[in-house]
C-alpha cells in the first residue's frame, strides 16, 4: 500500500488490496491522502490465496467532468434504470465502445441525488464527483467492496450475512438476522487476547472453509456501546443521540480499524473456518445459554444466511457483472452450505440483555475454548 507518481501532473496513484483483488487507484495527488486514510480503515495486507482480477480506478473531482459525463448519460437515448441498492436508482447508458456509464437519478437512502456519475469499461473505472458532493471520499470503497464480491463469487465464493473473528488462527463466523447480536457477540470475542476482526456484517467464504473480510463500517446500537466502555468512551456526547430502545436501527457507524482498536484487536484480512456462532439476544433477564445446533438446524441457520447469489441489499450487480448464471451461483453456495454445516460446530448463544454482559463473554469463550 503505498503512493506512487502518476505519469499525469498533479495525480498519484495508491496500490491496495480488498482481500486478493487489487486496485490502482489514480487521483488528484491533494485530494488521494485523505482518500487513502479512509480506506485504510477497512483494508489490510492481502490474503494472498487466490490469483484474482486486478482493477483500476480513476477518481475526478472537477466540476468540468462531472457535468460531461452526466449530461451523456442524460442524454442518451439507450439509457434505463437500474436499482443496485433498495432506494438507490441509477441511470445506465451503454456506450457504443462497450463502457457503461451510470449516474445517480434518485436516492431514497442518502437523499444524495447526482451526487458521483461513474464509468466502466472491462476492470478500468471511473468516479466522477463535484464540488457539491457530500463526503466524496466514501464513494471508491462502495465500487471496491462491489468489484470484489462479484470477483470472488465467480471465483467461487460464497457470500455470507456474519461477521467473523480470528482467533489465533481459528476463524468464527457469528451469523443471524438484523438484531441477532452478531455485533455484541464479535465485541465479547474481540476481548479475547490475540483476536482479529475480519468484517462485521459480510463475509466471502472460498476453497470450503476459508473466510475472507469484505470492508464494512460497523454499525452499533446503544445499547451495545453503553455495554462495552471500550467503545463508549469513543463515542462521547454523540450517545445521547441514539434511541435506546432494544433493536434500534438508527446506530454510529464505526470504522473497522476503529471498532478492532478499542478492543486492542487488529484487523485482518483471512481466516479459516472453525466454528459458527449463532446469537439470540433478547430484551429480556433470560440467563445465557449456548446450544450445539444439530445438523438440520445448522443447514437451515446457515442457508438462511447465505447471500448468493441474491444479496438483500447488494441486489443487483453493475460495477463488475457476473459471469456465473445464477444456477451456477446456487449450485456452488449450495455446496459450500452442506459443506460446513457438516464439518464445523454450529452454537447458538442465548442471552437475556438485561444480565451483565460478562454472562455473554463466559458463554462465548465456554465455546471457542476448544478451537485449534
Amino acid at each position: 500500500m503505498i503512493s506512487t507518481p502518476n505519469s499525469v501532473a498533479g495525480l498519484s496513484t495508491w496500490n491496495c488490496h480488498v482481500g486478493d483483488v487489487a486496485f490502482a487507484i489514480t487521483a488528484p495527488s491533494s485530494w488521494l491522502p485523505v482518500q487513502r486514510a479512509h480506506l485504510s480503515e477497512f483494508l489490510t495486507t492481502p490474503p494472498g490465496e487466490l490469483d484474482l482480477d486486478a482493477f483500476t480506478i480513476d477518481v475526478h473531482t472537477d466540476d468540468t467532468a462531472f457535468h460531461q459525463i452526466a449530461e451523456t448519460v442524460t442524454r442518451s437515448t439507450t439509457a434505463s434504470v437500474i436499482e443496485p441498492v433498495p432506494g438507490l436508482f441509477l441511470r445506465e447508458a451503454p456506450q457504443p465502445n462497450g463502457e457503461r456509464r451510470y449516474l445517480v437519478a434518485a436516492d431514497n437512502v442518502e437523499s444524495q441525488p447526482g451526487a458521483y456519475a461513474v464509468a466502466v469499461q472491462g476492470r478500468d473505472i471511473e468516479l466522477f464527483t463535484h464540488s457539491g458532493t457530500a463526503r466524496p471520499h466514501r464513494y471508491p470503497i462502495r465500487l471496491v467492496r462491489e468489484a470484489m464480491l462479484r470477483t470472488y463469487e465467480d471465483a467461487g465464493g460464497v457470500i455470507f450475512h456474519a461477521a467473523g473473528v480470528d482467533l489465533d488462527g481459528a476463524g468464527v463466523m457469528i451469523c443471524g438476522p438484523r438484531g441477532a447480536g452478531k455485533t455484541t457477540t464479535t465485541a465479547t470475542l474481540l476481548r479475547t487476547p490475540g483476536a482479529a476482526l475480519l468484517s462485521n456484517d459480510r463475509l466471502v467464504l472460498h476453497s470450503g472453509d476459508h473466510m475472507v473480510a469484505v470492508p464494512l463500517p460497523v454499525p452499533t446500537a446503544r445499547g451495545t456501546i453503553q455495554a462495552f466502555p471500550e467503545l463508549e468512551h469513543l463515542v462521547h456526547d454523540g450517545l445521547d443521540m441514539l434511541p435506546a430502545d432494544f433493536g434500534a436501527t438508527v446506530k454510529h457507524a464505526f470504522t473497522a480499524r476503529e471498532f478492532a482498536e478499542a478492543f486492542g484487536a487488529r484487523l485482518t484480512s483471512r481466516s479459516v473456518l472453525r466454528l459458527i456462532v449463532v446469537p439470540r439476544l433478547t430484551d429480556t433477564a433470560e440467563p445465557a445459554r449456548t446450544r450445539r445446533l444439530p445438523l438440520r438446524e445448522a443447514l437451515e441457520v446457515v442457508a438462511a444466511n447465505c447471500f448468493t447469489p441474491r444479496d438483500e441489499f447488494w441486489v443487483r450487480p453493475w460495477v463488475v457483472p457476473r459471469h456465473s448464471t445464477d444456477d451456477q451461483l446456487r449450485e456452488q453456495a449450495g455446496t459450500t452450505i452442506r459443506h460446513i454445516a457438516t464439518t464445523v460446530p454450529c452454537v447458538e448463544v442465548s442471552l437475556g440483555v438485561h444480565n451483565p454482559i460478562g454472562d455473554l463473554a463466559r458463554a462465548v469463550l465456554d465455546m471457542t475454548g476448544g478451537l485449534e
